[in-house]
């Protein structure tokens, strides 16, 4: 990715015929405010000041960055999986637990009126 966009700035830069009109610095800046943020504040705390360089700073950055994504995947699925089937067993025991506190009508005890266990109002 940081190949095509230097690349593209190389070409822009020669079209424009401010290659010596910018100062190497310049160029840099410029390079590195274009980049994404994060590769952005990486290069830029080299102070790198030839172009090649940050370039290269660049392109090291963003080789690292998807390499340290890789690794925090290839880590990250077998948890992935784990949590999946926590949560299958979860919604399970929540069913059962459903499916046991429900009681049918017809099997519910019907409350016995016996006027000799009944306290009187007052």
């Amino acid at each position: 990715m940081v190949d095509a966009y230097a690349a593209r700035f190389r070409k822009a830069i020669s079209k424009a015929e401010m290659e010596n009109l910018l100062s190497a610095q310049m160029q840099v800046i410029d390079f590195v405010t274009r980049l994404r943020p994060e590769l952005a504040i990486i290069t830029n705390s080299f102070n790198l000041a030839d172009l090649d360089k940050a370039e290269e700073t660049a392109k090291n950055m963003e080789s690292a960055n998807l390499i340290n994504k890789n690794v925090i995947a290839a880590a990250t699925n077998p948890m992935i999986a784990e949590v999946k089937e926590l949560k299958a067993q979860i919604l399970e025991l929540k069913a059962k637990i459903k499916e046991a506190k429900y009681v049918p009508r017809e099997d519910r005890k019907m409350p016995q009126n016996n006027r000799g266990n009944r306290k009187p109002p007052y």
